[in-house]
């Protein structure tokens, strides 16, 4: 039986969630175990029981009822370390294995990292560290905080995992992971400025990142705060590191290992004597070796399996299209891995064995060791291949080759018997999963028990801004978002990426800062059609008048002209650009409107109005899917946020494609206030790329028989980006099954060349042909869709 008191309290026996009783029962249990092994005098149980409130009178037979239940409920583990709940004078005491509660586990594991840190093996701490933040779900016992309950001991809980943090941020700049703790450091100070430790931590990250100026305004913030809210000055190491970065104190860089090896002298004969003025010190000589030393290093292992369907191939496919197959599949399979960031150890027949967290550790590797089996596995869903997928984690034996297989780990241990054993359990299509994986990943995937004590992977949970990923990125929109309002300046954010889970999680933590912000500005969404480069201008529109989508004709343009006299000032002026503005209140329910002015006309009038309107109150507009928008609505965008006009508390937030780029390279360039944040994806979050470069691992012989098409597949998915940049704005592409259905799809990308953009192509797609009028589609570019000879024509 496992208890679990970081995060909601969860009592697990067996894989399996103990069902708990109401909020009395459950904070019962948690005090005593909070208080495991000592005796806990009923009067203290009462107090945290009812802590704000008088006792009832019956609340000694509550009590008493919650302990009977509890050890009923503590009664199903027959283990001989099974918790006990005893009386004891004066009060209770639970018995309990430490290594059954996760508190516990945690102070030991944070003991153990800081000995490591303290006996200079910075690596190991660092691992340890990781694992024991790895118990915390949440808050500790979230679920009774929301009831009510607030003991002195959760405070003392929480300060624990602030100090393990810092000891984990030290053994990680210790051994150069300065970047992968740079997010979490300044989310850190951020929710506690005054930690003078995490403070100095943030600055030497920074310094080491080549932001000399941040990490001396981190100083300056965190002297600010002292001086003015508590008349004291920061401490003497903190200043000592203040004066070390403006000085570019050498002491500040980490300093590069060398490893070196002790070369005993050989027995001394008449030739070694003759030459040995022209030999060097024999003394101490830098090793460069051939294979390293084999080391334990925590990683997680993960095995995939690609069989090839018993249908895929027939009586007239011949042997050595089979192992062709075979070959190009392990190929594809080791191109996915490595997209994925994963390094393939081995392959053998149709097993590779990959590598997640070697050579350089991440602090989520669990988590996207999983997501990346889920996308390779996705990914394979529509190809001849059957694929199992297992992985566990813990210390695996790595030694680097040098000569054989240069650039190659050769791995070993019983985490790989392990991942072997556990691969024998996989069905069809499915993701195994160890405790320790499952563990370490945490809420960032959902699972079921499955047999032999593993768990089944169900998907990926949501990603969360504000989660770690991109913290430092909403820090700087809400610092961006602070002073636009504080200085009455437009700021344009730029957010380059897919449009993926990962990009609508980061764009509601920046709707969340708009919401923390205390001016309380006003925000305003838009999506681009590519369709209709006044969609998103109408939606800010009628969102900012009030307007519903079926509102009457005659209602809207009252609203329109209202906000309108309110923003411009009662007057022909107001009424002028009413008229102007009517264009946008368009909509299925209001056709009887006039074409009006020319599109770039209605735009100037809608940014003049938006910009007015900032001046009444702060402004955020959030325009999506801006690489779709033409070239008025994207200089109307740029016009916003232009300081030589009249300057607002106006920031304008779009979300785009990297494509975006292709189109305007100079986008908000030249700009005093334009920022630009790129989301990297994670695993399955841009299924394009992986997709894209499993493809082109294979050789041409064998896609038809690894992606053979039949009339019962779901339409065949094809990326544009592998049509290149030389490839017409216009391409018409036909397809025809061997009944002579033709289907065509035209393509119109307005000069998107490199877009993702996925085509859908429906039936068989036997010949793929491009339509003389509007270009040509080379075989080449056929052969990377997956689509080879005969199947493609040149013309």
């Amino acid at each position: 039986m496992k208890f679990r008191l970081l995060g909601p309290l969860e009592v697990v026996h067996d894989g399996r969630p103990v069902p708990l009783g109401g909020v009395k029962q459950r904070a019962t249990l948690g005090f005593l175990l909070l208080k495991a092994n000592h005796v806990t005098p009923t009067s203290h149980l009462l107090d945290a029981l009812w802590p704000n409130e008088d006792l009832p009178a019956s609340a000694k037979k509550i009590l008493q009822n919650a302990v009977w239940s509890l050890r009923a409920l503590l009664a199903a583990d027959e283990s001989p370390t099974a918790p006990e709940l005893l009386t004891r004078a004066p009060g209770y005491v639970l018995r309990v294995d430490p290594e059954q509660v996760d508190l516990f586990e945690f102070h030991r594991m944070a003991e153990q990292g800081r000995a490591e840190l303290a006996a200079g093996t910075p690596e190991r701490a660092a691992r340890t560290l990781r694992e024991a933040l790895a118990t915390w779900r949440g808050d500790p016992l979230a679920d009774l905080v929301e009831a009510g309950i607030t003991w002195p001991e959760l405070t003392g809980v929480a300060n624990a995992r602030r100090d393990v943090l810092e000891d984990y941020f030290e053994a990680e700049l210790a051994c150069g992971g300065h970047q992968a703790v740079l997010g979490e450091l300044e989310a850190m100070v951020e929710a506690e400025p005054l930690r003078e430790r995490c403070c100095g931590q943030l600055m030497l990250a920074l310094y080491r990142c080549g932001r000399h100026a941040d990490a001396l305004t981190v100083y300056s913030r965190l002297r600010r705060h002292l001086v003015t809210d508590l008349g004291l000055e920061p401490g003497p190491a903190l200043q000592k590191l203040q004066q070390a970065i403006l000085g570019h104190d050498p002491s500040l860089a980490l300093p590069e290992r060398e490893q070196v090896v002790a070369v005993p002298a050989a027995p001394e004969s008449a030739t070694t004597a003759r030459d040995a003025a022209a030999l060097p010190d024999p003394a101490l000589i830098p090793f460069q070796p051939t294979g390293e030393n084999p080391r334990h290093q925590h990683m997680t292992v993960a095995l995939v399996q690609a069989w090839l369907r018993p249908d895929a191939a027939d009586a007239t496919t011949a042997p050595e299209e089979v192992d062709h197959a075979l070959a190009a599949a392990s190929a594809m399979v080791r191109a996915g891995i490595e997209e994925l960031g994963g390094t393939v150890a081995t392959s053998i027949g149709s097993a590779s064995l990959a590598l997640f967290g070697h050579p350089h550790a991440r602090a989520d590797q669990e988590a996207w060791a999983v997501r990346a089996a889920l996308a390779l596995r996705d990914c394979l869903a529509s190809s001849q291949l059957v694929v199992h997928i297992a992985l566990t984690t813990g210390n695996a034996l790595v030694e680097w080759c040098q000569e054989s297989r240069p650039g190659t780990p050769a791995v070993s241990g019983t985490l790989v018997d392990r991942v072997r054993q556990l691969i024998n359990h996989v069905p069809e299509g499915e993701v195994w999963i160890c405790d320790r994986t499952k563990a370490l990943a945490g809420e960032a995937v959902v699972c079921a028990p499955a047999d032999s004590g593993a768990w089944r992977v169900e998907g990926a949970a949501p990603a969360k801004a504000g989660d770690g990923e991109h913290d430092s990125d909403l820090a700087l929109v809400r610092n961006l978002l602070s002073r636009t309002v504080q200085r009455d300046t437009p700021h344009l954010v730029t957010v380059l990426g897919e449009p993926d889970e990962a990009m609508r999680s980061f764009i509601a933590g920046v709707e969340r800062c708009v919401e923390q912000e205390p001016a309380q500005p006003l925000l305003l969404t838009g999506v681009v059609s590519a369709e209709d480069d006044l969609a998103a201008a109408a939606q800010v529109l009628t969102s900012y008048c009030g307007i519903e989508p079926d509102e009457p004709l005659d209602s809207a343009r009252a609203k329109l002209v209202r906000a309108c006299r309110q923003v411009i000032g009662v007057d022909r002026h107001a009424d002028w650009q009413a008229t102007r503005l009517l264009r946008l209140l368009r909509s299925p329910q209001r056709t009887e409107l006039p074409a009006g002015p020319a599109p770039r006309a209605v735009l100037a009038a809608w940014r003049g109005l938006l910009k007015l309107a900032a001046l009444r109150r702060p402004l955020v507009l959030e325009l999506r899917d801006l690489h779709l928008a033409g070239d008025d609505l994207l200089d109307a965008v740029e016009c916003l946020v232009d300081t030589t006009e009249q300057t607002a508390p106006l920031m304008v937030v779009v979300s785009a494609r990297l494509s975006l780029l292709d189109r305007r390279p100079d986008w908000g360039g030249g700009k005093r206030h334009a920022a630009s944040i790129t989301l990297t994806p994670q695993p399955g979050r841009s299924p394009g790329g992986l997709r894209r470069a499993m493809l082109l691992a294979a050789d041409e012989r064998t896609g038809r028989l690894l992606f053979q098409p039949r009339l019962s597949d779901p339409p065949r998915v094809v990326h544009r980006q592998l049509l290149r940049s030389r490839c017409p704005q216009k391409v018409e592409l036909s397809a025809m099954d061997d009944g002579d259905h033709r289907t065509t799809q035209r393509l119109d990308h307005r000069g998107d060349h490199r877009g993702d953009v996925e085509v859908l192509l429906g039936g068989t797609c036997g010949v793929l042909t491009a339509s003389s009028a509007y270009g040509r589609l080379g075989g080449p570019a056929g052969r990377a869709l997956g689509l080879h000879p005969p199947a493609v024509t040149d013309n």
